[in-house]
């Protein structure tokens, strides 16, 4: 999930954004702020992925001050309100672009976002709970018979399945076995 922080002083300009942002269909997630005010809770909330912040907010001094605190592992995008030169920059807009430069320019910057969001995501271990919930699934059980033999719930047994799932990026109970043999958390024998 990529999460974008808009901010922009211009309610026009910021719901354009919004909108060609929304236009790409890879975004779950677009917060907008008007100022440098709501800055501050809008980048611990949100923590963005992608900040794409006017030039009027982000020369003042706090906002500054704000962005490398909890906007150090944001990608920033720099809006201008004057026109800039061709110069294939893609970390700044102009108002003054078009509709396809800021297609272009917004999908290239949002396709390296996601590739590390998903690097980072994928990069997340399993907790030993959830390897304890693999191995059971590997060897064939159902989320009852998961939960009766780890002593939780089955809605708990249904978590640990999610996140495994979110984690590893495999979404059949084959690949999860072929990932739970591999890294040695059942052996092959073990499978009837």
């Amino acid at each position: 999930m990529v999460r974008i922080l808009v901010a922009e002083p211009s309610y026009l300009v910021r719901k354009g954004l919004s909108t060609v942002l929304n236009e790409l269909k890879t975004i779950t997630k677009i917060e907008e702020i008007s100022g440098q005010d709501e800055l501050n809770d809008a980048l611990k909330s949100l923590m963005p992925n992608l900040v794409l912040i006017n030039t009027t907010i982000s020369s003042l001094p706090e906002a500054d001050q704000v962005l490398k605190k909890y906007g150090s592992e944001s990608t920033i995008i720099s809006i201008f309100n004057s026109p800039l030169p061709d110069d294939g920059n893609e970390t700044t807009l102009s108002v003054f672009d078009t509709k396809p430069v800021l297609l272009t320019k917004l999908r290239n910057q949002v396709k390296k976002v996601q590739k590390s969001v998903i690097q980072q995501e994928n990069s997340e271990e399993l907790s030993d709970r959830e390897k304890d919930v693999l191995q059971k699934i590997a060897l064939g059980k159902i989320n009852k018979e998961i939960a009766s033999e780890l002593f939780i719930s089955t809605h708990t047994v249904i978590s640990h399945r999610k996140n495994i799932t979110r984690k590893l990026g495999i979404k059949t109970v084959s690949g999860l076995t072929v990932y739970a043999i591999l890294n040695q958390l059942i052996k092959l024998e073990d499978i009837s």
